[in-house]
């Protein structure tokens, strides 16, 4: 792994995303703890990146935005938690419930087509 330069993916605020991960990137269970860690202290920085709001300012945040453009594979600790976090975005959610009220009416229209 190499190491980060001190000014790359700098902000000064924490990043959450509340609306896809309601009790945080820590506890959801998509991530590991250093992808969390990175999630968490540069989200905010990679998310403007990735979304064109912020211009790059090193070699990492260059390499960074020709990641997101161009799905270069991920070479570093930051690249991959953020292909994570794209790819736990992209995941859809399936839900299954038990209900009985249409099969009731199936269950009807079954008996008299005998």
């Amino acid at each position: 792994m190499t190491q980060i330069q001190t000014k790359s993916f700098d902000t000064a605020k924490k990043f959450f995303d509340d609306a896809n991960f309601p009790r945080g990137f820590h506890r959801s269970g998509d991530f590991t703890r250093q992808q969390a860690d990175i999630l968490e202290n540069m989200g905010d920085a990679l998310k403007a990146l990735h979304e064109g709001t912020r211009d790059a300012q090193t070699d990492e945040e260059t390499r960074f935005v020709e990641f997101c453009r161009n799905k270069l594979e991920p070479l570093n600790a930051v690249e991959r938690a953020w292909a994570s976090y794209c790819k736990a975005l992209a995941r859809k959610q399936i839900y299954f419930t038990a209900s009985s009220s249409a099969s009731e009416a199936d269950y009807e229209n079954a008996e008299t087509d005998d």
